[in-house]
């Protein structure tokens, strides 16, 4: 769910990193990541969306305090989560201490996506902070990072926001690129969920 401070955006019509850190330096959960119903539905209903009981490698953007990674961890041998705000990333590291196979760090997206092969990525309440060229880039270079048969989650809110793109519109470019087959979709009152597959033959998991 939006934060109530508008966005600082950049030239490109992205939302500035720096809006972030603004807002966690300032409040340790803005969002109310541990504390609000509807992140806890809508974590709980990620979850459940997974058609595989297991990943071997995956990949969440925009992790934040870690709320959702904690709970992912319990569903791969390693993951990979990233944010672009340092206070949140420490908060999600303080989290995730106990957790060696969860790999948290500072990266911005699309720039600096990483190459993959992942069998999961989780894009929950992020894509719309990028300007849709930008997007349209980050979703070419997910594409390439998702092994075949592997797995993309999106989960965004669709309520109105001040941000560069709606949640709708951030699902239905990833539709609309080829190489996707949609799995299953799931509309709340406050959130739209879709489980899109890479297309080709599925990679057997790595030990």
């Amino acid at each position: 769910m939006p934060a109530p401070t508008a966005p600082y955006l950049r030239p490109d019509g992205s939302v500035d990193p720096a809006y972030f850190e603004a807002l966690y330096a300032a409040e340790a959960d803005p969002w109310g990541f541990d504390t609000s119903p509807y992140e806890a539905a809508k974590y709980a209903a990620t979850l459940a969306a997974l058609p595989r009981a297991r990943y071997a490698r995956a990949f969440e953007a925009g992790c934040a305090n870690g709320a959702l990674t904690e709970r992912l961890a319990d569903r791969c041998d390693a993951l990979w989560a990233v944010d672009v705000a340092p206070d949140a990333l420490d908060r999600a590291r303080e989290r995730l201490a106990g957790v060696p196979h969860v790999r948290v760090e500072r990266r911005a997206m699309p720039d600096e996506m990483p190459a993959g092969p992942f069998d999961l990525a989780v894009v929950s309440e992020v894509g719309y902070y990028l300007a849709r060229e930008r997007l349209a880039d980050w979703a070419d270079r997910l594409a390439d990072a998702v092994e075949p048969g592997g797995h993309l989650v999106l989960v965004h809110w669709t309520g109105p926001t001040d941000y560069p793109l709606t949640g709708d519109d951030v699902h239905d470019l990833f539709l609309a690129r080829p190489g996707w087959t949609r799995l299953a979709s799931d509309r709340q009152p406050e959130y739209r969920l879709d489980v899109l597959e890479r297309e080709g033959e599925r990679v057997e998991s790595r030990g």
